[in-house]
């Protein structure tokens, strides 16, 4: 489950990421989308205005029919998209198209810096006899800096060159051109209209949204309107085909961090499957070799060369402690048979047959202890020797729970024994098995406490569960209890008689018989053993 939960948070990992990268492509995509698309319509925009700025100005008849021109650029099956309205340079309306919103005569001319100094147009040639006043117009246009002539500056015949009458505001109209045949000299060019910077906004009308370009000379302004809804229309087109795209393309990319994950963890499953075979009972089990990248390659290395260091020492451990429990126990008998006789030969009750005794006792107990130690010794190399029988583990639990009785006679027994339950074991070392537990029980139960017997089988497993009452056992301490030479109550080390081993043993043979021996969670304030195996079939 683990692996999956691992493989799972990958994959949402790198959805995520990638999640976050198709969103960030798609805002940048659509917005360049729009904006080249209202780059397109705005140049589309200054070229119609600035065509009608460039050259000879324009008189107001021309204005009359400029709607022809409109529905020649927009074809004439095609619905209105573009409007056009001009205006003097006070302000005044020269031409609107039909089509022109209402709202666009509210629009305010905004500030628009003149970009071209000189826009110049060819100027009308003069009658030979006329150069002289020709020449003096061509020099006073060309001192003026603001691109109109005032009518007291120009002392050349007019009738020559046309009706200079712009008298509204006491100069001549740029758009009133000198008449005459064309220029057909090189550098005969006179200064007409300064063009300014165009300004665009996009606005939304009654009509709907408008992109507008307003645009001008120092003469007239352009209002150029272009219809966005075609292009709005195809931006909502692009918009709804990615995020109807985009649940795919994330599925897709979970999907292939899945797939990701997965290879890229099948050398550490590999590596943890091999680690899980690994017991104290075979340590020769080694990560086996890949051809995967150099960096797990040195992770095997260094994982078996680890194994191999780690089985060296353990066995090292295993052959001194049982061959250190193997040669203490003849010492030790002997030591035991020279203190009893001592204790027979000593006057009783003499403080030196007390003496004897004392150290007997101390004899007999390291003696235990050594006997366990050996046990656990031969159960770590996998050679705790087993002479399994068919016995009556019902009748094994009786017997033991008349020794407690009788071993503590101030405690309550409480017997719920299923009767007839067989088990295939060594009977000896299960014997001791349920001595230790039984002990414990004894040990670590309050006065006048209760020890409570219960054995049951079902589905082919023997369970017995041994309760007393007693002291609550720490959460820290829980997952030590089987640790060998580890005691709860570190303040009764010595009080109670014990080396630790008792629970670390009881555990190990039961795990020879196939079963186990756990902790369960305190309940009823009692605490409980639990010893499962393997139930004989009738």
């Amino acid at each position: 489950m683990k692996p999956v939960l691992f493989r799972l948070k990958i994959a949402l990992l790198s959805l995520a990421i990638s999640g976050i990268i198709l969103l960030a492509f798609g805002v940048f995509f659509l917005a360049g989308i729009r904006k080249v698309g209202m780059d397109r319509i705005d140049r589309e925009i200054r070229a119609l205005g600035e065509s009608q700025l460039r050259g000879p100005p324009h008189p107001r008849e021309f204005w009359a029919g400029f709607e022809r021109s409109l529905e020649f650029i927009q074809g004439p099956d095609r619905p209105a998209r573009l409007f056009v309205q001009v205006r003097d340079f006070r302000g005044d309306i020269l031409f609107s198209s039909g089509n022109c919103p209402a709202e666009v005569s509210g629009v305010e001319t905004p500030e628009m810096p003149f970009v071209d100094n000189v826009l110049s147009t060819p100027l009308p040639a003069a009658e030979p006899e006329d150069a002289p006043a020709r020449a003096h117009f061509i020099d006073r246009l060309d001192r003026d800096d603001d691109g109109r002539v005032s009518p007291d500056e120009f002392d050349g015949p007019p009738d020559r060159f046309g009706d200079f009458d712009g008298n509204r505001d006491g100069y001549i109209d740029e758009g009133e051109a000198p008449t005459g045949p064309p220029a057909g000299r090189r550098g005969d060019r006179m200064r007409v209209a300064q063009l300014k910077e165009p300004v665009f906004q996009t606005m939304r009308m009654s009509s709907g949204p408008w992109r507008v370009g307003i645009m001008g000379n120092d003469l007239v302004i352009i209002v150029v309107g272009a219809s966005l809804a075609d292009f709005q229309a195809e931006a909502n087109r692009f918009q709804r085909a990615f995020f109807l795209a985009a649940p795919l393309a994330l599925l897709l990319l979970a999907a292939g961090g899945w797939l990701l994950a997965t290879r890229a963890l099948r050398p550490i499953a590999l590596i943890t499957r091999t680690a899980e075979g690994i017991s104290a009972r075979d340590l020769s089990q080694r990560v086996p070799a890949m051809s995967a990248d150099a960096e797990l390659t040195r992770l095997v290395e260094v994982i078996n060369g680890m194994l191999a260091r780690l089985e060296r020492s353990y066995n090292q451990a295993v052959r001194f402690s049982g061959d250190a429990a193997h040669e203490l126990q003849t010492p030790l008998t002997i030591l035991q048979g020279e203190l009893d006789n001592a204790v027979q030969a000593a006057v009783p009750g003499s403080e030196e047959q007390q003496r004897y005794g004392v150290l007997l006792e101390e004899v007999q107990r390291l003696k235990a202890v050594m006997q366990k130690l050996l046990l656990l010794a031969r159960a770590d190399a996998g050679r705790l020797a087993l002479n399994p029988r068919e016995i009556d583990l019902s009748a094994l639990l009786a017997s033991a729970a008349e020794d407690v009785e009788a071993m503590a006679s101030n405690l309550r027994i409480e017997r719920h024994i299923q009767p007839d339950v067989r088990v295939s074991a060594d009977e000896e070392l299960l014997g001791q098995a349920i001595r230790n537990l039984t002990t414990n029980a004894v040990k670590y139960n309050r006065d006048s406490g209760l020890i409570q017997f219960e054995l049951k089988s079902e589905g082919g497993i023997a369970r017995f569960t041994l309760r007393n009452t007693g002291d609550r056992i720490p959460p820290e301490d829980r997952g030590k209890i089987f640790d060998r030479f580890y005691r709860v109550d570190k303040s009764r080390a010595r009080d109670v008689a014990g080396a630790g081993l008792g629970l670390s043993l009881a555990r190990e043979i039961a795990r020879a018989h196939g079963g186990d021996l756990v902790l369960d969670p305190d309940r009823d304030g009692l605490i409980a053993f639990t010893l499962t195996l393997p139930a004989s079939l009738a």
